[in-house]
């Protein structure tokens, strides 16, 4: 049976009470004179994100040499430019808590995948001239979706790309809404801007029926440098061929998307430091 709306945004909001979060923070952000004490408030409300973001402040990221179990002071060394790309961090390690059985799924594969494709969306976004910090949270949280058809299968396993090349077109048949989908409906319960949804909505096709769409080219080509790595999620193997018109939408060049790779792999790794 197909997750209604609000079963969705249910299980969404228990997965994941850090995203509704994300979001507010981004609203905060947007604000030139917003302050230190507003964003620390903020995270505050949510003990679980005050403990990821104290301890990722402690990290090799960030090239502390004493730790603080302090909220205030971890906002305080990591600044308001790199605050949002930390809570973002600690959002989507709340939905990578377990396996996915439904597709056979590793959790620290959910993870690394999200952390990598991130990475690789902020840089490919800088160089496209778009919002990198909406990138970065589309790569982060474009995933989430799975998660949630998890959690409602029953049972049911993807059998793999050998039986279904498209794990899209297999949810569709399966749970009549693909994960996709069930993702661009909690961005939007989270108020997430409408351009990151769409982005997410249109990214295995951003050059589709709907029309091109830059971000959801970035995110295709971020996803592409994530396969790259290894870390590529089962059903999608074939939805991240790099194309000339992916790039000339992307306003990439192929020598600039194999710097951005190379760049996004050594923080991947810094990334994925910060949570150990």
């Amino acid at each position: 049976m197909s997750p209604t709306q609000e079963s969705i945004i249910t299980l969404g909001n228990k997965l994941a009470p850090a995203a509704a979060t994300f979001s507010r923070l981004r609203q905060l952000l947007l604000d030139p004179d917003v302050e230190l004490h507003e964003i620390v408030s903020l995270i505050r409300l949510d003990p679980a994100l005050t403990f990821h973001v104290v301890r990722m402040s402690n990290s090799v990221l960030f090239g502390v040499r004493e730790k603080t179990d302090s909220l205030d002071v971890a906002v305080g060394r990591v600044g308001l430019g790199e605050i949002f790309r930390l809570v973002g961090l600690a959002a989507v390690s709340q939905v990578c808590q377990r396996d996915l059985a439904t597709y056979r799924l590793p959790a620290t594969r959910l993870w690394e995948n999200a952390v990598a494709t991130a990475a690789a969306a902020d840089l490919l976004a800088q160089r496209a001239n778009i919002d990198a910090g909406l990138a970065y949270t589309a790569g982060l949280l474009r995933s989430v979706g799975r998660v949630i058809l998890d959690g409602s299968a029953f049972g049911l396993v993807y059998p793999g790309a050998a039986e279904w090349p498209s794990v899209a077109e297999w949810e569709k048949k399966t749970f009549g809404v693909t994960s996709s989908e069930v993702t661009t409906t909690l961005l939007s319960h989270w108020r997430f801007p409408g351009e990151l949804v769409e982005a997410v909505s249109q990214h295995y096709e951003p050059l589709g029926a709907e029309g091109p769409n830059m971000s959801a080219c970035v995110l295709n080509l971020a996803c592409g440098v994530a396969a790259r790595f290894g870390l590529e999620l089962p059903g999608e193997e074939g939805d991240w061929e790099c194309t000339p018109a992916k790039l000339t939408l992307a306003g990439i060049t192929e020598e600039e998307l194999e710097d951005c790779s190379n760049r996004a792999r050594a923080h991947f790794v810094l990334l994925c430091s910060s949570v150990v």
